[in-house]
């Protein structure tokens, strides 16, 4: 009887710990393109320097301690990128943070050929932040431009 008891105990026990961090975990951030811009590049490579804004919908402080994630522009691959920048990002608020990536030349000259004034230069990022007791996925969707704004023709 004794050894059953204490199984129950350590299965609530554990069960109540899994709750819990399961209820800490929160929503997923949202991660926005609000930069790309170029840096030195050579023959195969391109380097960027990507802005991020980070926004927690959560009523707790995230702390960012590193980011992961691939940039893609028009459903084709730009970047893939890393940082270890450490952020705090307040509850119900947000942060930007500065990434410089790479990619290859190839993808760039990919991307430029595939672009049309006709459509929107649209994005998906997707990703991890690290946090100091884990990480949380992210996975969002914008506009960088509109259709004629790159050529400065009114749109549509």
């Amino acid at each position: 009887m004794r050894t059953i008891a204490y199984s129950l105990v350590c299965f609530l026990l554990v069960a109540m710990i899994g709750c819990a961090s399961w209820l800490m975990k929160g929503e997923p951030p949202e991660v926005l393109v609000t930069n790309v811009m170029p840096l030195e590049g050579t023959a195969f490579e391109q380097r960027l320097h990507v802005d991020l804004r980070i926004r927690n919908p959560n009523d707790f402080d995230l702390f960012v301690t590193g980011i992961d994630f691939t940039l893609n522009l028009n459903g084709k691959r730009l970047a893939r990128g890393l940082g270890n920048t450490t952020i705090t990002v307040p509850r119900l608020s947000d942060a930007v943070v500065s990434v410089q990536t790479s990619t290859s030349t190839f993808d760039v000259v990919r991307q430029l050929f595939s672009f049309s004034q006709a459509q929107d230069l649209s994005y998906n990022i997707t990703g991890r932040l690290h946090l100091k007791d884990g990480r949380l996925p992210f996975d969002n969707s914008g506009t960088l431009l509109e259709k004629g704004q790159l050529s400065g023709a009114p749109s549509p």
